[in-house]
């Protein structure tokens, strides 16, 4: 349950929008440096072990680094950089497309399953550790918020 009196302390010559936007940075935050702990203990970036992780997903453990990166929300040249990372330290391979000479896939290793399947349960319990002090039906209504507030607005200036 959220304390009132902290949300009212913390709004305290701020506005709600101001108050909202400091505490949601602080949280991803804390949230960005526990999970990275956790991927350091692989020997990765959490970044690097998202990736793995849409890979271990995708069909045939490969994807587009077009869609690695749509799905990650980064950008291409951020999809390239962590995939070098991963591939000199031999978790994924560059594959060429079958039918676009354009396009290039990245793949999991064999040793890439191996880690992935090794750290992906520990970054599950990270953040559902994170999220604990949440009821179930504040952590759902939270999810809806945050969905809306992610919804691009038009510029009323």
């Amino acid at each position: 349950m959220v304390n009132q009196a902290t949300v009212s302390a913390g709004t305290a010559g701020r506005s709600r929008p101001l108050a909202a936007t400091s505490a949601l940075t602080d949280a991803a935050t804390r949230a960005a440096r526990a999970l990275d702990r956790h991927a350091a203990g692989y020997g990765l970036s959490d970044a690097k072990l998202q990736l793995l992780e849409v890979l271990r997903c995708a069909d045939g453990c490969q994807a587009c680094l077009y869609t690695i990166g749509e799905e990650l929300c980064v950008s291409r040249p951020n999809v390239t950089k962590l995939v070098d990372g991963l591939e000199r330290e031999g978790l994924v391979e560059r594959q060429p497309h079958p039918t676009d000479r354009r396009m290039v896939r990245a793949r999991l290793t064999s040793e890439g399953e191996r880690i992935a399947a090794a750290a992906l349960p520990g970054r599950a319990e990270v953040a559902a550790q994170l999220w604990s002090g949440l009821p179930d039906e504040e952590l759902d209504r939270l999810l809806l918020a945050l969905a809306e507030v992610g919804h691009e607005r038009p510029h009323l200036g």
